[in-house]
């Protein structure tokens, strides 16, 4: 990742933390490694039950995202999240999505089907590529990252 962007995580544990921060560099090296300007908040908390998604992603303007991740779930579906909710900060950079009055478009087109959301739709092809590449750095089977109940040091590169 370019020196020039930004991420900062708060929340959760020093190893979330830290398998937060190297899931969206390698994010950012795969899907926008030409950007130096970003500046990434994550922030790793429990996200009520009731809001029935375990992450989200705000455009705050200026290449300037807050990204919120549930900090409960076990470590593959925790590293999904990350790369799926960063999914969306590429498509906004990009500017595939954009919203205006609260009205979504996607590619400069209106969309208001709330089935079948295009950038939803990317965001779920890619989370799981995005996953898996970064787990293949790791020297870690997938089989062995699922089983992981929790995030642990197993799940970083820097091991």
């Amino acid at each position: 990742m370019h020196p020039h962007n930004s991420v900062n995580v708060t929340g959760g544990t020093q190893i979330q933390r830290q398998l937060a921060y190297d899931l969206v560099e390698h994010c950012v090296d795969q899907m926008l490694p030409r950007h130096r300007t970003l500046w990434i908040e994550v922030e790793l908390k429990k996200i009520p039950d009731k809001d029935k998604v375990v992450g989200y992603c705000q455009d705050d303007g200026d290449n300037m995202f807050t990204i919120e991740i549930d900090k409960t779930q076990n470590a593959y579906d925790f590293m999904l999240t990350v790369c799926h909710e960063m999914v969306h900060v590429k498509q906004t950079v990009r500017k595939q999505l954009t919203e205006k009055n609260l009205t979504h478009f996607w590619y400069g087109k209106q969309h208001n089907d709330r089935r079948n959301e295009p950038w939803e739709l990317e965001a779920w092809r890619l989370q799981k590529p995005l996953t898996h590449s970064y787990i293949k750095q790791t020297k870690r089977t997938i089989k062995h990252i699922k089983s992981l109940t929790m995030v642990t040091k197993e799940c970083i590169i820097r091991v």
